[in-house]
């Protein structure tokens, strides 16, 4: 099996839908911000607050040369990680790139409460918009397809995710 590869903004269900995707396949789940908090020793809330954003994009990037070459994998990314363009090529040469997406509301509902998102704490609609409309490009020129998770539920949304990874869609 190719890998699977989920990106997208952050509360648009990547964790989740990854863990069933991952159940589903039998594949080994690797959420890339549970990995790097692992390898630094650090959350990634401290990450960027002991040495700032382009550090934590280092060590996204790290970690995906350190994937290249396996698969049978389900690839949870950490929202930001389309935004360097080599971390792009690296997504491109992991596997099958779904971009996930969700309305700015529904991501507000989803991230309701959660103080561990460095860039949105203390955020509201417009801080979530302006990141979205930023990381829009980039999402898309990763992605080889695109899933909408309004309204679905987890189990439609890898429904459609496998459907689209082996053509039917």
């Amino acid at each position: 099996m190719r890998n699977i590869i989920l990106i997208g903004f952050m509360g648009t269900g990547k964790s989740a839908v990854s863990e069933k995707l991952a159940e589903k396949l039998g594949a080994r789940l690797i959420d890339t911000d549970q990995e790097i908090e692992k390898e630094s020793g650090m959350t990634i809330s401290d990450i960027f607050k002991n040495y700032g954003e382009e550090y934590f994009r280092v060590l996204e990037t790290g970690l995906l040369e350190k994937l290249s070459g396996t698969n049978d994998l389900v690839i949870s990314c950490g929202g930001g990680i389309a935004l360097r363009e080599a971390n792009r090529k690296l997504l491109d040469r992991l596997g099958f790139v779904v971009l996930l997406t969700a309305k700015v509301d529904t991501i507000m509902e989803r991230l309701r409460g959660d103080e561990t998102r460095p860039l949105i704490k203390g955020g509201n609609k417009d801080t979530i918009r302006v990141l979205m409309d930023e990381r829009r490009k980039y999402y898309n020129a990763a992605a080889m397809c695109c899933v909408e998770t309004d309204g679905l539920t987890v189990d439609e949304v890898s429904e459609l995710i496998l459907r689209r990874e082996e053509g039917l869609c």
